[in-house]
Parts: C-alpha cells; structure tokens; sequence
C-alpha cells in the first residue's frame, strides 16, 4: 500500500467524485419524488445549515490538527472512546459500497448490458474497486484526477446541448403545496452532503491543513451538482415526468441530439456514473479496512477480499426489486444517515472542546 499522503486537489477530486455520485445520481429522484416543482428550491434550502455543518467539519480538523480520529481519541480519551468515535464512520462506509455497488450493477443491468448476468456485473465493479482500494489512496486519488476533467466536460456539454429543449417556466410558480414537501427534500439533499463528514476518516492522510475558504467551496460546488440537474430535469420533462423517472439524470443524456444526425450520446454517460461508481466504492473500501487500523500486510487483503466477496453475494442475492431498493434509500437510508451525521459533529466538537479546556 501506497504510504506517501495526498495533496489537497488530490483530496479535493475525491470528494467531488465520491459523494459528487450520490448527489447527481441517487439523491436527485428522491427530491424530485417529494418535492416535485419545488424540487430546486429545496436544495437552495440546504445551503445555510450545509454552511453551518462545514465550519463545524472544518473547526474538528483545525482542533486535532488533522490527526486521526482514533489516534486523537486514543490518546486524550481512551480506545473504548476512540472506537465509539469511528464506528459510525465504518458503518458508512459499509453502507456506501453496499449502496453503490447495488446502484450502479442494477442501472447497468437495465440500460445497456440487459443479458449480462447480474452477479458478473456486481463482481466485475466490486474486483476494479478491490484493485485500487488495495494499492492505496494515493492511486485511488491518481484515478480520481484522471477521470474528473471528463466527467466535468460531458457534463458541461450535456447541459450546453440540451438547452434547446428546456422551459424554464416549468419552474414556476413554487410554494404551491406549502412547506412539508421543500423541507423533506432538503433533507434528501444533506442526506448525501453530510457524506463529507469521510473527510474526518481521512484527514491525516493529507499532506497539509485544508483552508476553511477550499473547504466551503467544495461544500457549494457538490451542491450545485442536485442544483443543476434538478432545474434541468424539471425544464426539459416537467415536475411530474422528471418525479416518474427513476435515473433524471440519464434521461437528459438522452435527450441530447446536435443538428439531424447526431444523436443517441447517452453511451457517454456510462463514463461519467462508473468514474464516479469506481472512486466512491474504491474510497469507501478503502476507508473501512483503514478505520479498522488494517493498514498493510497479508490480514488487510485477506480482509478486502473477503469484504468485496461479501458486497457481491449481499448485493447479488438481495430480494430488493428496484421499487422496494428506492423506498429503502427514500425512508431507511438516507434520513437516518443525514439525522445522525449533521448531529455527529456537534457531539465529536464538544468532547474536543471538553478536553481542550481540561488541558489548558
């Protein structure tokens, strides 16, 4: 495993990969199916406490001096503290290669490789992401930079094109049914930012303190990423064909046509969602075996490969059709994870703050 640390552009392409994924592929459903027309306005509800929620982020990695969280606690507390501290984060990290790896074979089973077995699909991510999570998060940053310059350009050009066919008058008139349906998208909308909070699991990996002002940016850039496509699928298809579709996003792509001969582009998005599928599930499996403090030796690739063994048989196996997978993302998922990980800094602040002021 790759020893040397990250740059914070490295970091930073990460992120926009990793949780840039959930935001543009799993989240924005969800806010379309509660919020339909106000779909927009529900991410534009998200911004203050996102605000709010970072400087926390960015207060905790000030205060430990981006040390690890369970080195950290270790030290000031003791390991039984260190290990409550991490827990939910391994947790995540579990659910996020479940989700993914879930996600993205069932997208592709259904798009473009229909007579493909479904454990084949499964175990041909999980092995790719295996690859790069076992040599370390420095190729998984590598990676990261190769594919994002990509995946920005396709996504610039599939907004660019497609502005023949938007109506942005379908975004109006808003508030037609009140507040409940704004405030349950913006839920959705933080349950996929408050991912960020893996910055925390892989803060001492980086090879200088990240400014509070990068971070912020970040935070309003992944958020742009519901912003931008909401508003699209709602001007192209309207707020009730857009809430019916079950991937927006890819929908657009096919959408996309230039002049009279030039259509049927949407093969291009398969490089944007398996970029973003690759360095989310890679990361994630990556940060599960560091947080159990695996970090080399034969026990940590014994370890993967029986975890990524585990995601294929759990998610090959699975009984969920594609209806009861989004009702499980919709009310068990999502709304649990966003409650618990906006709170999570304010409890991880506090016991930081208690020792601090114990010390001094």
């Amino acid at each position: 495993m790759a020893t040397s640390r990250i740059s914070i552009t490295q970091s930073l392409t990460l992120l926009i990969l990793a949780v840039g994924l959930t935001n543009h592929v799993l989240i924005i459903p969800l806010v379309l199916d509660a919020s339909h027309r106000d779909a927009w306005v529900s991410t534009l509800y998200s911004i203050p406490p996102l605000i709010l929620w970072t400087t926390l982020i960015y207060w905790i990695m000030k205060m430990t001096k981006q040390q690890s969280l369970f080195d950290w606690f270790k030290s000031r507390y003791n390991p039984v503290v260190a290990w409550m501290v991490v827990t939910p984060l391994l947790l995540l990290t579990l659910f996020i290669c479940f989700v993914t790896l879930r996600d993205t074979s069932a997208w592709t089973k259904t798009t473009y490789l229909q007579k493909t077995p479904f454990p084949l699909t499964a175990s041909l991510y999980m092995l790719f992401s295996f690859y790069a999570a076992h040599k370390g998060l420095r190729t998984i940053a590598i990676a990261a930079g190769i594919l994002l310059p990509g995946v920005i350009a396709f996504g610039l050009f599939v907004m660019t094109v497609n502005f023949q066919f938007k109506d942005y008058s379908y975004l109006f008139p808003v508030f037609t049914q009140g507040q409940k349906p704004i405030l349950k998208g913006t839920m959705y909308t933080l349950g996929g930012l408050v991912e960020f909070v893996l910055l925390l699991a892989f803060q001492q990996h980086m090879n200088k303190p990240l400014r509070y002002w990068i971070l912020l940016i970040l935070m309003l850039s992944v958020t742009g990423l519901v912003f931008g496509p909401l508003i699209a699928s709602i001007a192209i298809f309207g707020p009730y064909e857009s809430a019916d579709q079950r991937y927006p996003a890819f929908e657009q792509w096919r959408m996309v046509m230039i002049g009279k001969f030039i259509a049927h582009l949407d093969f291009l998005s398969i490089y944007q969602w398996l970029s973003g599928s690759l360095i989310r599930i890679s990361l994630a499996l990556f940060l599960f075996f560091d947080l159990l403090r695996f970090r080399s030796g034969i026990a940590r690739t014994i370890g993967m490969i029986v975890f990524s063994i585990l995601q294929v048989v759990a998610v090959s196996q699975s009984s969920l059709s594609d209806a009861k997978f989004f009702h499980f993302l919709q009310e068990y998922y999502f709304p649990p994870v966003m409650v618990f990980f906006y709170l999570f800094p304010f409890v991880l602040l506090l016991l930081i703050a208690m020792r601090k002021r114990e010390s001094s």
